[in-house]
């Protein structure tokens, strides 16, 4: 028997399934093992702790009665403030005139407003014995008629407010009573007989709503059956969990574990074990008790639940941790199984050694693969290219350590830290784009790159790229105190020399940045070299502009800081429908006011680089298709007008957006066209469509145009046109009853739309038709 195990044992061993399965069930078993030690630890920790979260509780509670009554007794300081009711309140005071009941009109108020400073307030009011007059925060009412009706409590009646006198303390809780005016509810009266330093035979009273205290208590409760008691220095009860149920035995009990000098108590009461528990306080005024009373079996039956639990999960985790390590022995170890049983060493069966076999020939891949990086090396000039171009379409910039192993893989380094860029636009004939096919241009382009290459002088640091069609940059590596003119002049020369000995270039026009360090550096020389190429006359001579700091070169912001700064919120945000809003706001009035090429080129450039901050704060780009188009419009020769202007711009940043937030869209289209082809026959249009939408009038005209293929009132019209000719053709309703029926506001509205779009009158065109008597049809309709 030992010899069939032993032999299992080592002939599955060969198999690193195996292997795998006894790691993976050793590392859950000791997983499970500290996760059952660290149950244990905690659940001793928890018991004890329950025990002492009533004291916390306790101080809570106390903390809250504190405050309220507190605030309160400072109602006092606020009421003494003011003098109406100081001298109502003062017990010469007597209601013997119009003018002193003006007075009186104005307590009221006040103590109304002190009864809205606190939730917990009930009523107040002050009563003038020597009168028996009650002034109240609802009005004034005899004494009779409020103690027996109004404000009726079981345990105050008229005569003890009246036996109720300055012998007493001045600021005293009584205990609460049932309001039978209240349909029974629990109130605690406050009574004053002076008002801060302000002494008197008559009384101000608070009447505090129980309820809302006896709410806080339940709140409090940690375990469903335990109680909860706040008790006056008098042994009362102030308020209880248990107020409508009470009980004798309790209530004896709590005497006298108030008057003992225990904080914690177990003990029995009604046969049930508990666990008692009291914190003394002292307010501004009075003292209070708080006592808790939790059932022991309360605190048993919550840990023998936990402890349930526990066991039960601990069990599963278990079989579940054998399960686990088994099924990912398999899956890890499939592809692996795979693997060898394909290697032509493995043979017929599984090997020795996989350890072995399995070393020898990942060394043998790692030869290969080392082999093919040296039969690749002349990729990594083409990576280096893209890499400049996405830094100059403005990407993330990499950090330095990104940078240095980027080039160290390129096998590059830049010996210079500063750069200077450069755009070369080629303008083909006529001919070239009526005449020659896509492949054949492709062609054309591909030559003039390489002849741009060419031309590089050896041993120089330069790059030449493609930019989008037609359009090169040269990115020189150069020192930072090297002129540009001389060296780059030769250079352009000889380029626009061969370009003019190329039948299909027309022209070729070069603009020039500044030398700055850095791939900062690199992207502002590459904004210099766009403003210097647009400042090319097509009439001028000379076809190469240097970028040059001077007063006169800088075009003048057209966007302000502010505004700059408001687009790229919006934009980052991808709001949408604020986008247009603020494009109106802060760009309109600079192509309303008229702009000159330059200064149109400069708000292109700005917005571009505002677009352009919002793809690198949220690291990511633009499809190479809109870059192109945008670059293109900037460089482009031909102006758009205003409303193009605004459209072209919005539909840049709106593709910024899609570009940030994907998820990010609108209302689907078809429920706009639901909504229109549902309510077309009514007074229907954009405003009303962008308020029931929730966006504004000009983004709903614009997705709207996208999804529908036409504009809004072109497509409402046509809508209403073809419900009229379905009308016309197939019943006998008069003209007036179907233009009214299909949206339009008058006749000759109708007409004139209808003959716009049929060629014909109404009339005519029913008179194509057959008299239409046909009943099932005019059902269908």
């Amino acid at each position: 028997m030992r010899r069939r195990v032993t032999a299992f044992v080592k002939g599955k061993f060969r198999s690193m399934m195996y292997r795998f399965f006894f790691c993976f069930l050793v590392l859950a078993s000791l997983i499970q093992l500290v996760s059952f030690i660290n149950y244990r630890v905690n659940l001793g920790y928890l018991e004890t702790q329950m025990k002492e979260n009533y004291n916390t509780v306790l101080s809570n509670i106390a903390d809250g009665l504190n405050n309220v009554f507190t605030e309160i007794y400072s109602l006092n300081y606020l009421l003494s403030l003011d003098e109406a009711t100081m001298q109502v309140f003062s017990s010469n005071f007597t209601v013997d005139s119009h003018a002193k009941y003006a007075r009186v009109s104005q307590s009221i108020r006040s103590l109304a407003r002190i009864r809205l400073m606190n939730e917990y307030i009930d009523n107040v009011f002050i009563y003038k014995k020597r009168d028996g007059l009650v002034i109240s925060d609802q009005g004034t009412y005899p004494a009779a008629d409020f103690f027996g009706r109004s404000r009726q409590l079981e345990l105050y009646t008229e005569d003890f407010w009246n036996a109720y006198g300055s012998q007493n303390r001045p600021f005293q809780i009584l205990p609460p009573s049932r309001s039978v005016s209240q349909n029974g509810a629990y109130i605690l009266p406050v009574v004053q007989t002076a008002i801060a330093e302000y002494k008197s035979n008559d009384l101000f009273v608070i009447s505090v709503k129980v309820d809302s205290l006896v709410q806080l208590l339940m709140d409090s409760k940690l375990t469903p059956n335990s109680k909860l008691f706040v008790l006056g220095d008098d042994r009362q009860v102030i308020a209880s969990t248990e107020m409508d149920t009470p009980d004798v035995e309790i209530s004896q009990f709590l005497k006298t574990f108030q008057a003992g000098d225990q904080s914690h108590l177990k003990t029995e009461i009604g046969g049930n074990a508990m666990l008692a528990i009291q914190m003394n306080t002292r307010f501004v005024f009075k003292n209070l008790n708080m006592v808790a009373l939790v059932p022991v079996t309360d605190i048993e039956e919550s840990m023998s639940v936990i402890k349930f639990w526990g066991n039960l999960l601990n069990i599963l985790a278990l079989l579940l941790s054998v399960l686990i390590s088994f099924l990912l022995s398999r899956k890890l170890y499939a592809p692996l199984q795979s693997l060898i049983v394909k290697l032509p060493a493995a043979g017929s069966g599984p090997p020795a050694n996989e350890y072995k076999l399995l070393d020898r020939v990942f060394h043998r891949m790692l030869d290969d693969v080392s082999r093919l990086n040296d039969k690749l090396t002349f990729i990594y000039p083409m990576a280096l290219e893209q890499w400049m171009v996405n830094l100059l379409r403005f990407k993330r910039l990499p950090d330095h350590q990104e940078t240095e192993a980027f080039l160290q893989k390129s096998g590059f380094s830049f010996e210079h830290s500063s750069f200077v860029t450069a755009l070369i636009r080629v303008k083909f004939a006529g001919p070239f784009l009526g005449e020659y096919s896509k492949s054949e241009q492709n062609i054309a382009r591909n030559r003039i790159l390489q002849l741009l290459k060419e031309h590089i002088p050896a041993a120089r640091q330069w790059i030449v790229v493609e930019i989008e069609d037609n359009v090169y940059s040269l990115l020189a590596n150069v020192p930072q105190l090297t002129g540009r003119h001389k060296e780059l002049n030769t250079y352009f020369t000889l380029v626009q020399d061969s370009l003019h000995m190329d039948h299909d270039v027309q022209e070729t026009s070069i603009g020039v940045g500044e030398t700055h360090p850095g791939f900062a550096g690199l992207q502002e020389s590459y904004l210099e070299a766009m403003k210097a190429i647009w400042r090319i006359s097509p009439l001028q001579h000379e076809r190469i502009h240097y970028s040059v700091r001077t007063e006169s070169e800088k075009a003048e912001a057209l966007l302000s800081a502010g505004d700059s700064r408001k687009i790229f919120n919006v934009v980052c945000s991808a709001k949408k429908d604020e986008l247009s809003g603020l494009l109106e706001t802060v760009v309109l009035p600079h192509l309303s006011g008229g702009l000159n090429e330059i200064g149109l080129k400069e708000l292109y450039l700005q917005i571009f680089v505002i677009g352009s901050e919002v793809l690198k704060h949220k690291d990511t780009t633009l499809p190479d298709g809109a870059y192109r188009e945008y670059f293109h419009r900037i460089l482009s020769d031909n102006p758009l007008s205003v409303d193009g202007t605004m459209e072209f711009l919005t539909e840049f940043l709106e593709a910024i957006m899609e570009a940030v937030n994907p998820e990010t869209d609108g209302p689907q289209s078809v429920i706009f066209k639901q909504f229109i082809d549902m309510h077309y026959q009514e007074e229907i249009h954009l405003d009303l469509l962008a308020d029931k939408f929730h966006t504004t009038s000009n983004y709903m005209s614009r997705l709207l145009k996208k999804e529908l293929g036409k504009p809004f009132h072109q497509y409402l019209q046509e809508l209403r046109i073809g419900k009229a000719k379905e009308l016309l053709a197939r019943t006998d309703l008069p003209i007036q009853d179907i233009w009214a029926a299909v949206g339009f506001n008058n006749r000759n509205s109708f007409i004139r739309s209808f003959r716009k779009l049929e060629g014909i009158s109404p009339t005519d065109y029913r008179n194509q038709f057959p008299a239409a008597g046909d009943e099932d049809i005019r059902k269908q309709m």
